[in-house]
């Protein structure tokens, strides 16, 4: 389910931005996208998500938060918030803060990236704490790569006309170092369904994450087919924009696959999907960077 939600998120962040061919469409200021994911038959995850841009600096926000049965048996919570610096190359990274609180672990994550482009991670609790089989990651494989959300932001930049649905990203989270890979499919047409806000022409990719370095052995042990578990991700182009959403994805995880479904969007103050009802999920309030 991780997969899904990265997904998720950084697909939605990576409409920040519009290519110089698509400036005569309206550009994207602000946004507010909500998801429900499901899984095992029922919702297991309300998501918001809010992207403000503005001088030249853009900030996303969002929130995760189980719901109905699985909040039983896993009750979890996790707040983020990102924020870069818009350049004619692409995005470069300011700050990104994470904090997670389950019924198993707490987590919080800080990172700020020097001149040099190398990141310098706080992790509380620390991987060497946590874990004694994780391997940290050397500086080497640090250098230019991106968070998560920044990572696929930046994609965003190469252009809007088609979908930001090829090539491979560098990531690294504060405790893992990984490839995002990604492969275009087609264009598909989403049938109306209760659990979306979003019926019509959508294009579908393949991604897919390639562990580097930073895991642990007995997490590589459990989990070698994990190069092999595609997510599959529907992007639409809400008319007179520049920019592609993700109104569906589909992942599969140990116990079986989730499929999460937009449930609104909001874009420059407008509503372009109507919310489907209540977003339990509350935004970050005491995140300071």
């Amino acid at each position: 389910m991780r997969a899904a939600l990265l997904g998720i998120v950084s697909l939605a962040v990576a409409a920040g931005h519009s290519s110089p061919a698509a400036q005569a469409a309206e550009a994207l200021h602000s946004a507010e996208l909500s998801f429900g994911v499901f899984a095992l038959g029922a919702q297991g995850l309300d998501i918001v998500l809010r992207l403000e841009r503005e001088n030249g600096t853009l900030q996303v926000d969002t929130a995760m938060r189980t719901t109905g049965p699985l909040n039983l048996l896993m009750k979890f919570e996790s707040k983020t918030l990102v924020a870069a610096q818009v350049h004619d190359h692409g995005l470069q990274p300011i700050h990104y803060l994470m904090e997670s609180d389950g019924r198993w672990s707490k987590r919080s994550i800080r990172m700020t990236w020097g001149p040099d482009g190398l990141p310098q991670a706080v992790v509380q609790p620390s991987p060497e704490d946590e874990e004694h089989d994780r391997e940290p990651v050397p500086d080497a494989l640090k250098y230019n790569t991106l968070d998560p959300i920044t990572a696929v932001a930046t994609r965003a930049l190469r252009g809007s006309s088609e979908p930001p649905c090829h090539g491979s990203d560098p990531v690294f989270d504060g405790r893992r170092r990984y490839n995002l890979h990604y492969r275009p499919v087609g264009p598909e047409e989403l049938k109306p369904h209760n659990r979306s806000a979003y019926a019509g022409p959508a294009f579908r990719c393949m991604t897919w994450l390639e562990p580097v370095a930073g895991y642990t052995r007995s997490w590589l042990a459990e989990n070698r087919d994990a190069e092999q578990r595609m997510t599959h991700i529907w992007l639409a182009r809400p008319p007179g924009t520049a920019v592609w959403l993700p109104v569906q994805i589909e992942s599969s995880f140990a116990l079986g696959s989730s499929t999460g479904y937009i449930a609104g969007a909001r874009l420059n103050g407008r509503d372009w999907l109507e919310p489907l009802g209540v977003i339990r999920a509350e935004m970050p309030q005491n995140i300071v960077p």
